[in-house]
């Protein structure tokens, strides 16, 4: 007796959404790797027999996870893989595809910095830090860089001040780092899915690219929280738009990408103004790089590729 490839699909994205969240925990190994395989999971049984099924198997792993270690294993689980049921719920729907990923990935990035929030809440204490530059400095030592920056007249005191700066803004940002690593696993698979499933939902080429014009806000937002934190010294509101920019610079920097390429391919312009653009871009390398962030930003408003909204 056969069974079809779809039934052993469904059979097998049941079996990951129940036992991966402990073997996880059991081997040690949650991590990028592990939180996309239970995306495509999800996104598997969650096709074949729609969003609900595909989170109650889900829930129902984690229910036995921390039924087996205890509720001290929240901190080795993840829940990012939820936001794949709302990009079920958006395929389902027939949201369109910028919709989807946009609502999606905020979940992912929300689910992805929440366990962050504690640690830096409490930051690096006072040894650790102390430890971290000591290495530092010692590697320094080693490669003959401490003594190129002592001849360039930064002595050891200073090297210790802006590696203490440093790691105080680390400490700062490690929400929006996890967030972002959240948003890539969930971006990875999506594309990978809507590959995957491109006969039955549209498929949009990375040209067109986009998100709802609305997501514009959210870097609204971070920018009026860093200025109204900053004036005021609240540090919470102050952190709070640090981090929505910097997840902001990496949604738009993919973004102003894809419209900067749809640009280039552009008939009316000419093949010589191309290649010299493509050449500056390579000389002023750092500028280009703030001016991509910025042109995907301002397209969100201005949509310069003039795509429909509801595409």
């Amino acid at each position: 007796m056969f069974i079809s490839d779809e039934l052993a699909q469904d059979y097998l994205s049941r079996g990951i959404l129940l036992t991966f969240p402990g073997v996880g925990i059991a081997m040690g190994t949650w991590g990028f790797f592990w939180e996309v395989i239970l995306l495509f999971a999800v996104f598997v049984l969650g096709r074949c027999q729609g969003a609900l099924k595909a989170s109650l198997f889900l829930v129902i792993g984690y229910i036995v996870s921390l039924l087996i270690f205890g509720v001290t294993s929240l901190n080795d689980l993840s829940f990012v893989p939820l936001a794949g049921i709302l990009g079920i719920i958006g395929w389902q729907k027939g949201w369109p595809a910028r919709v989807t990923f946009f609502w999606s990935a905020v979940l992912a990035g929300v689910l992805g910095a929440l366990p962050t929030l504690a640690f830096v809440a409490q930051g690096f204490d006072a040894d650790t830090s102390k430890v971290m530059i000591d290495a530092t400095i010692q590697q320094y030592q080693a490669s003959g860089l401490l003594e190129v920056m002592q001849q360039q007249g930064i002595n050891e005191p200073q090297i210790r001040d802006l590696l203490q700066q440093g790691i105080e803004i680390y400490s700062l940002v490690i929400p929006s780092i996890f967030g972002i690593i959240a948003i890539i696993e969930f971006g990875f698979v999506f594309y990978i899915m809507r590959r995957w499933y491109k006969g039955e939902v549209k498929w949009v080429p990375f040209t067109h690219w986009r998100l709802p014009w609305y997501a514009v806000w959210g870097a609204v937002l971070g920018i009026a929280s860093y200025l109204l934190g900053d004036q005021f010294s609240w540090p919470v509101l102050r952190g709070l738009g640090i981090n929505l920019m910097v997840v902001y610079g990496a949604l738009t920097l993919v973004l102003g990408l894809s419209a900067y390429i749809f640009l280039l391919q552009s008939p009316r312009i000419p093949r010589f103004l191309k290649w010299a653009l493509i050449l500056i871009n390579f000389i002023y390398l750092m500028f280009s790089f703030v001016s991509i962030i910025m042109f995907g930003l301002f397209d969100l408003v201005f949509n310069f590729r003039r795509l429909p909204e509801e595409s």
